[in-house]
Parts: structure tokens; sequence; C-alpha cells
């Protein structure tokens, strides 16, 4: 009999393998030899499903995006904006193992795209985030400048996630969240 290969769930454990090989040992250290071993699978397999390291990577970003918008269709929305948009940002914050690997993996890739089927996927999350502070500044302080303010939030959220990234001991979950409580609070006053 032969063999049911599930492909969307081979692509998926390849795609969590490269975010792992990330996470641990640096994008450098992404290949064809190393995810596979990762992966456990044959590196023609590997290759089978993702003939390019910027596919892997691709696939990889796209794989995190739509675990974060998982994540994102069961919060149960609470009937204030302001709280539903901190709750987006609680998500899109490396407040656990799950969302420390999505920074790491965005982090990297950001760093080093360089093909535009990356930098394609990269403007993507980043739009998304861009889109997630103009939402927070139109809520939080409506009057405000909206481009301005948003430039400055998402200037600070991404140096929540570099510094949580870099310095995990010090940027723990518990002072990111106070961070972002005290920089939406300061946001509000603008209003």
């Amino acid at each position: 009999m032969p063999k049911i290969v599930d492909h969307d769930a081979r692509r998926t454990a390849i795609s969590r393998a490269v975010a792992r090989v990330i996470e641990r040992d640096g994008i450098h250290t992404v290949s064809v030899r190393t995810v596979a071993a990762e992966a456990g699978v044959q590196p023609s397999t590997l290759r089978h499903y993702f003939p390019s390291s910027d596919g892997m990577l691709a696939s990889t970003i796209q794989m995190l995006r739509d675990d974060q918008a998982e994540r994102l269709a069961t919060l149960t929305p609470t009937g204030s904006t302001r709280d539903d948009i901190r709750q987006a940002w609680l998500q899109a914050l490396p407040l656990d193992d799950a969302r420390r690997t999505e920074a790491h993996v965005w982090l990297a890739v950001t760093a080093t795209a360089r093909t535009p089927e990356l930098r394609t996927i990269v403007q993507e999350v980043n739009d998304g985030l861009q889109h997630l502070c103009q939402v927070t500044v139109h809520a939080f302080a409506p009057r405000a400048d909206v481009a301005r303010e948003a430039t400055l939030l998402r200037a600070f959220t991404d140096g929540l996630t570099l510094n949580a990234i870099t310095a995990p001991k010090t940027f723990t979950p518990d002072s990111i969240t106070t961070a972002l409580d005290t920089y939406l609070a300061r946001l509000a006053v603008l209003a």
C-alpha cells in the first residue's frame, strides 16, 4: 500500500523546523542540510517542497502569520475598542515561546531579506503592523497627528520586540506588558 503523505502538514513541519533553526542557531545557519536534519526528513524531500532557501523562509513567515491570525481570531471582543486593540498588541509582542519564535524569525528575515519574494512578505508583515499602529492612534488619540504618532508607536513596539529577544531577562513578559500599557496611557492623554 502506498504511503499517504499530507503535503500541507509536511510543509508546516519543515517551516516549523526553519523557525527553530533560526531561533536556536541564527538565520545564517538555515540550509537544506540543517533544516532537513531538524525536520527529520531527507534533503531531497526538503528540496521537493522548497527548491530554494528563500522559499523556506517565505513559507515560515507565512506560517507564523497564520499562527498569529488564528490567535487573534480566538479573542473574544470586549466591547471596548481600546481593550480589543490592547489584546491585539499582546498577540503581536513576544510574550511567550510562540511569539518569541515569531519575533526571532521576523527580525532575522527582515534584516536579511534580499529577494523580491522575501521583501514582499516582510513588507506585508510591516504593513499589518503599521495598520495596527494607525488603528491604535485613532482609538487612543483621535486628535493626534496619526502618521507621526503611528511612527512613534511602531518604533516603540519594534524596540520592545528587539529588546525582548536580545535582553529577555530585562524585557520580561510582565515588563513588556507594563511598558505597552504605559505607552497606551500616555497616548490616550493626547486625546
